[in-house]
């Protein structure tokens, strides 16, 4: 990236002392702003809906849902899927930006971890509430116990488990480690004791010194360094519940890839989306640039390509292989009950998306707003039609049905949405929403750009 560009990802009258100062106040400010409550109080009231419908759920059973036979899984698989592609993305996108110092990966990147941290959640949960027996979801842990029970290491509920537990986990700390310098910086700044007591024991001692610097900075290189292998086994993991089937429209190698370029796409389209309201909420438009979502657009672009091929693919692998089976799924998919979400996909994924190739569509808040909206309706399409058409029709003909979702389908996935969005604000509210020590070193490297100039 030439110095041009480097200085103009970063205002102008941009220093250490008054982006620290913007940045703390946002989390050590007495009162939030109106906005802020005004989206808490609401995301609050979609968060209780959510647990109201998961006690609904665990006390009546699955069949609240809109699922048959042949239809065994309905949305809550397709809310899991659709979770688990924007987890996912966050971290990869956090963590790659960094590999390849990407300086304009300073503002993004906390919304990004956050991003996957909260998603990952919302997944596990889907991923519970779809069981038939919820409560016996500990039979999936591998423990010792009196009855000899073990998991089915061939099931892949066993699989989906392993996968979601161990990026929680991962994230989790991924998350925690990148705050750590910026909860020292908050325990300096915080006037009450209870604030700085608070921030102090999250800080675990920090003391911006040289050596807690170095480890630092080692320690995040290596966790990057590992979240790229983790996220990519972990969505083939996911992508794997289908493809090791022999259901037409599931039986797919390609699969795993086109599993992880979706979730990256609806990723980076999730954190486009959280920009463009974090610096309309919190009034961050010159650290969160316009130069930013260009780059958050080009990205999107760049991976929705990758999606609109594999969509190719598909196609033609159903056509070449004479598979006759896989044919009529391809074009059920186009024709039957379900064609509105394919051509709805389309539209999103293909046709959209394409409005991207434009600089001025790229750096307008509305049209990036508007097109990482359509991008991850579309997305959930792609998983909705994925799992109905591949179901609906199987192999004996008298099996075949169609499945209406039911409003309990509907509240939940609202009320899912609802959560995410309570712990994002709640996080902005406890922790920075831009890393401040990402900030100051994109500001110290173009003052030594500036200097070598001279």
């Amino acid at each position: 990236m030439s110095q041009d560009t480097a200085e103009k990802l970063l205002p102008e009258g941009l220093t250490h002392g008054n982006m620290t100062g913007r940045i703390a106040d946002l989390v050590l400010a007495n009162r939030a702003r109106r906005r802020w409550w005004l989206a808490f109080a609401v995301s609050g009231v979609l968060a209780l809906l959510f647990v109201f419908c998961l006690v609904a759920v665990f006390s009546t059973g699955v069949g609240l849902f809109g699922i048959n036979i042949p239809v065994a899984w309905g949305f809550p698989i397709v809310n899991t899927i659709w979770w688990i592609g924007i987890a996912h993305a966050g971290t990869l996108i956090s963590a790659v930006l960094l590999l390849t110092r990407q300086p304009w990966r300073a503002p993004v990147a906390r919304l990004a971890e956050a991003m996957a941290m909260f998603a990952i959640v919302c997944a596990g949960i889907y991923a519970i509430a779809h069981l038939g027996r919820p409560q016996l979801m500990h039979y999936l842990l591998p423990y010792p116990n009196t009855q000899d029970l073990w998991p089915q290491w061939r099931s892949p509920l066993v699989w989906d488990f392993f996968a979601i537990s161990t990026y929680f986990i991962f994230t989790l700390g991924f998350l925690f480690f990148s705050l750590l310098p910026d909860f020292a910086t908050l325990r300096d700044r915080a006037r009450s004791r209870a604030l700085q007591i608070f921030y102090g024991l999250l800080a675990l001692g920090w003391r911006n010194s040289a050596q807690h610097w170095a480890r630092y900075e080692q320690v995040n290189r290596v966790l990057a360094a590992v979240a790229a292998p983790i996220v990519v086994s972990v969505t083939g993991i996911i992508s794997l519940d289908l493809a090791v089937s022999i259901v037409p429209g599931f039986h797919f190698t390609i699969f795993p890839p086109y599993f992880v370029a979706g979730a990256l796409f609806s990723g980076f389209a999730t954190v486009a989306l959280l920009a463009v309201i974090t610096r309309a909420m919190f009034g961050l438009r010159d650290l969160i640039t316009r130069r930013h979502l260009d780059y958050l657009g080009r990205m999107m672009l760049l991976f929705a390509l990758i999606v609109n091929y594999a969509y190719i693919q598909e196609i033609f692998t159903a056509w070449y292989s004479g598979d006759l089976y896989q044919r009529a799924v391809t074009i059920d998919r186009w024709t039957g009950p379900y064609a509105p979400a394919w051509w709805g996909m389309f539209v999103c994924n293909v046709l959209l998306v394409q409005l991207l190739w434009f600089k001025s569509v790229r750096r307008s808040s509305a049209a990036i707003f508007t097109l990482a909206i359509t991008s991850n309706i579309g997305m959930w399409l792609e998983r909705y039609q994925i799992l109905f058409t591949s179901m609906h029709a199987s192999f004996i003909p008298a099996t075949w049905d169609t499945v209406t979702p039911t409003a309990w389908d509907g509240l939940l996935a609202l009320g899912s949405l609802g959560l995410f969005v309570f712990f994002l604000l709640a996080f902005v509210r406890l922790a920075p929403v831009i890393s401040m020590h990402d900030m100051r070193s994109a500001i110290y490297k173009r003052e030594q750009q500036r200097e070598q100039t001279k």
